[in-house]
Order: structure tokens, then C-alpha cells, then sequence
């Protein structure tokens, strides 16, 4: 794999990955899964092969049910995402581990791109061992973490979470609060471990050379120039972003006043560690204004 490089997208969960995705695929030098989050090595690790083979077949159903009344267009749109959903199944539904089988889905059809890669945010909790051993699946690897202000991705993480059953702004809200309220009361596993950047940052720092990983803000994200760093970062042309673009965004919920100080003060070491370690926080960071 010496004439492509390797790029893992690990997150943070919430922190513009999808933008992330869609400004990358659309880059000539770079061949990205049409579907973002392949979900290939925390599967593995954790134990949730089953779990997502039934989440692929979910959203290949759901694709081909909208072929029934799509244009001749969208049906040749359609048609390709469940071909290589099924192509996924075909590595994924191995249940074992093949890091051979896995480059080589990565690269299939990249027509000469400089760039494959693996855009999966959960990655970012994957031990150091594992980050270690995805880092020497090529001569040249690279890891591209995101980070924003702890609390606002808190909030969106949340959020996102209350509107999957759909309904109301106030259903969601109420939903979104209740979410809330389990997390400082450490019921909310999942959202606890998507916000420890502390966690994430030893890790990553320990398994990948200082030259194989970029650590960027979320603020500065929607950038040209952030589009021309992470551009040669990965050894490609500058390439122009869709800066006007926002890609999933939840529905606006306000974070109340006891809450934001809740999430701040059970927040604080995140705070404080990503303040060391780059010498301080970004101005718009919540921590800024609310005495953390």
C-alpha cells in the first residue's frame, strides 16, 4: 500500500465529521465509503458484528424501498450505495478480523486517488493497542481528530440522541434533558465515553507519531485555510469546501443555565487537559464564560 495513504477520521462524535466527509469525497485526490462510519474495528473489538450487519441491512432495505418511486437518476444513486453496502456485508459478515481484506475494500475503485480512508468517529475509543496496529496497516498513515467545546458537543450529542424517535421541539426537548440528567448521574455510558478527550488524547498521542496526527478545532473547521492544512496533512492539493454547507444539524434545543454549569463542572478536566496541551482554548469555548 506504499502508493496510497491511509486516513482514519476518529471523531469527536459531533465535531463536523460529516462535514468532514463531504468536503473529502468530493476531493479528487481522496476515495472515501460512500456511507461514512464502516464501524470495521470497534465491531471487532467489541463484540458488535451482529449489531451492525443488522444496521447495513436496515439502510440497504430502506434503499431499495426508495428505488420503488425514485427517478431513473436517483435509482442508479441507489443501486450503487446497496451494491457496496453488500460488498461491506461481504467483509464485515466474516465476523474475524482481516486487516488485508479490509485495505483492499478501502481501495477498490479509488482510480487512482492518493487518499483512502475511513471516516468513523467511535474509533476515537478504541484502545491504544488497536490505534497502534490500524497506524501500521500502511507506510503512511494518518489520524485527523476534531475536537469542539466539550459542552456544545455534549449538548449535540444529546440532542441528536433525542430526536431519533422523532416528534415535537418540545418531545425533543424534554427527551433531551432527561438524556441529560442520566449522564450526571452516570447512566449514559456511551455519551460519558464520547466526551473524554482525555481518554482520547493519551491514546492517540501514545499509538501515533506526532507526524501521522492532526488535531484540530472544530471552530476553526469551516475554513478554507483548515481545508488547506488537513489537505497537506494527507499530501493532496488544496481543494476548495463547501463552506456555506452544514451537515446534520439537530434540532435547536436551548441548554438551560443549571444544566450548562452541571455539564461544566463535570466537564472541567476536559477543559483543563485540552488547555495544557495546546496552551489554551479557543475563545468560543463555553469554559471561557462560565468559569471553568
Amino acid at each position: 500500500m506504499a502508493d496510497v495513504t491511509l486516513l482514519f477520521g476518529i471523531g469527536a462524535t459531533k465535531a463536523g465529521t460529516s462535514w468532514l466527509q463531504f468536503y473529502l469525497e468530493r476531493h479528487p485526490e481522496v476515495h472515501l465509503w460512500r456511507h461514512k462510519e464502516l464501524h470495521y474495528f470497534d465491531a471487532l473489538d467489541h463484540g458488535r458484528v451482529m449489531e451492525t450487519i443488522d444496521q447495513l441491512c436496515e439502510k440497504r432495505g430502506a434503499y431499495r424501498a426508495r428505488m420503488k418511486s425514485a427517478s431513473e437518476k436517483d435509482q442508479v444513486r441507489l443501486r450503487r450505495d446497496v451494491e457496496e453496502i453488500d460488498r461491506y456485508l461481504g467483509l464485515i459478515g466474516r465476523g474475524e478480523e482481516n486487516a488485508k481484506a479490509y485495505v483492499a475494500f478501502l481501495k477498490k475503485g479509488r482510480k487512482g486517488a492518493k487518499v483512502v480512508g475511513d471516516i468513523t468517529p467511535a474509533y476515537a475509543l478504541l484502545s491504544e493497542a488497536r490505534l497502534k496496529m490500524m497506524a501500521g496497516l500502511a507506510p503512511v498513515t494518518r489520524f485527523l481528530y476534531v475536537l469542539r467545546d466539550p459542552i456544545d458537543r455534549l449538548w449535540s450529542n444529546i440532542r441528536m440522541m433525542a430526536g431519533w424517535k422523532g416528534g415535537s421541539e418540545a418531545e425533543i426537548a424534554e427527551r433531551a434533558n432527561w438524556i441529560f440528567d442520566r449522564w450526571t448521574e452516570g447512566k449514559e455510558r456511551a455519551v460519558s465515553e464520547r466526551c473524554d478527550y482525555v481518554g482520547a488524547l493519551e491514546r492517540l498521542t501514545a499509538a501515533v507519531p506526532a507526524e501521522g496526527r492532526l488535531i484540530a478545532f472544530y471552530d476553526d473547521l469551516f475554513s478554507q485555510d483548515t481545508a488547506d492544512r488537513i489537505c497537506g496533512f494527507l499530501g493532496v492539493a488544496p481543494h476548495p469546501a463547501p463552506l456555506e454547507r452544514r451537515v446534520h444539524e439537530g434540532t435547536v434545543v436551548p441548554l438551560d443555565a443549571t444544566r450548562t454549569a452541571i455539564a461544566a463542572g463535570q466537564l472541567a478536566p476536559q477543559y483543563d487537559y485540552v488547555r495544557t496541551m495546546f496552551g489554551g482554548l479557543p475563545k468560543s469555548w463555553r469554559s471561557e464564560t462560565v468559569g471553568v
